[in-house]
């Protein structure tokens, strides 16, 4: 099937001495020259103009439940309507979604594959509002690169009182994370690994440390609500001092009721020859975050492990959610506090 999204101006980017086009939405700042691509392959110059060439492009919705993103402390066993698009910012090894991730769209406008076409914001909201969705979710690709056309759905969105949601590789910014920050509930976050060597390696990409600032951010300057995920690699980022650097970090940074996601990785695009993580090694994570003062360390991708997809009370140790899959039963809440000793959690409802 061939679908032609809209094109329109991009935003965040500057003329550069070389006549190319510096562009400014995310730390790549890609200098492109006349009818050349940037990285993410969204962003192209065409008549001395950046122009953003998936604006409306959805190749991949539906409804899911809110654990899926995964967001185990917001909203939980809400339906989020979910969407995405073509292309990322980073080029990641071992992605799990490489078959829209990696695709390009065509020096004709036009891509080939499957999808819905092009969509606006009032063709989501109308969607979302038939389909009794709690809110909506930039999903599946990376949602930095789809800019123009999720701040204006965003927008629309908190306008008819549903949440919105970026899962995303957080490499953002300053400039458009500020203008996304007022229209953003929530931001699942990848911590890929740790340190300049593994993110050029395994994402290809430079100032990895921009990823952190945008995660802190989110949370400190624009409220967000936050859960950070680690893809567990063996061989990769599966090593103690690795897990105890992100851990620390989202500790100190983002605070201990914050989330972390510890994910089974599944051989998939350059990595197919490795083998799954070892449940042991994401127990092993689990009490790494734990031990770090992380008050919510969550294993996903592996089915059989009894009660670690559960929340408890940080204080207390109460049962508040029994998860089983993506079925979600509140035990122990009252509002966001504990309905036995009356601590706070950080679960958003």
């Amino acid at each position: 099937m061939l679908l032609k999204p809209f094109t329109i101006p991009a935003q965040f980017y500057e003329d550069h001495p070389s006549g190319k086009i510096r562009c400014l939405l995310c730390p790549m700042h890609c200098l492109i020259a006349e009818g050349k691509d940037g990285f993410c392959g969204t962003r192209r110059v065409r008549n001395g103009v950046l122009e953003a060439v998936n604006w409306g492009l959805v190749v991949s919705a539906g409804m899911d439940p809110i654990e899926k993103k995964p967001l185990y402390n917001f909203h939980p066993g809400s339906a989020t309507l979910s969407f995405g698009g073509l292309g990322c910012n980073l080029s990641c090894i071992h992605c799990q979604n490489a078959s829209i991730s990696t695709p390009r769209i065509t020096r004709m406008g036009r891509i080939t594959g499957m999808g819905n076409g092009p969509m606006t914001p009032e063709d989501v909201i109308r969607t979302a509002v038939s389909r009794n969705a709690d809110g909506i979710s930039f999903t599946y690709n990376e949602p930095t690169i789809w800019f123009e056309w999720a701040l204006e759905t965003s927008k629309l969105a908190k306008d008819n009182g549903l949440y919105t949601v970026f899962v995303t590789n957080a490499y953002i910014e300053r400039e458009p994370l500020d203008a996304l920050g007022p229209y953003l509930d929530a931001y699942a976050a990848d911590i890929k690994g740790w340190g300049q060597d593994f993110h050029t390696k395994f994402c290809k990409i430079p100032r990895w440390e921009k990823i952190l600032e945008a995660i802190d951010r989110a949370k400190n300057v624009h409220g967000m609500h936050i859960e950070t995920t680690t893809n567990v690699v063996p061989g990769y980022n599966d090593d103690d001092t690795t897990l105890n650097s992100i851990a620390g970090w989202v500790t100190e940074k983002l605070g201990p009721l914050t989330p972390w996601h510890v994910s089974r990785f599944i051989p998939h695009h350059k990595l197919g020859h490795l083998d799954p993580t070892p449940a042991d090694t994401l127990i092993r994570a689990r009490k790494i975050g734990l031990d770090a003062g992380l008050k919510y360390v969550y294993i996903g991708n592996v089915h059989g492990l009894e009660g670690v997809e559960d929340s408890h009370c940080p204080k207390c140790g109460e049962l508040l959610i029994k998860r089983t899959g993506y079925y979600t039963r509140i035990t122990g809440l009252d509002g966001d506090k504990c309905a036995k000793c009356g601590e706070a959690t950080g679960i958003v409802r």
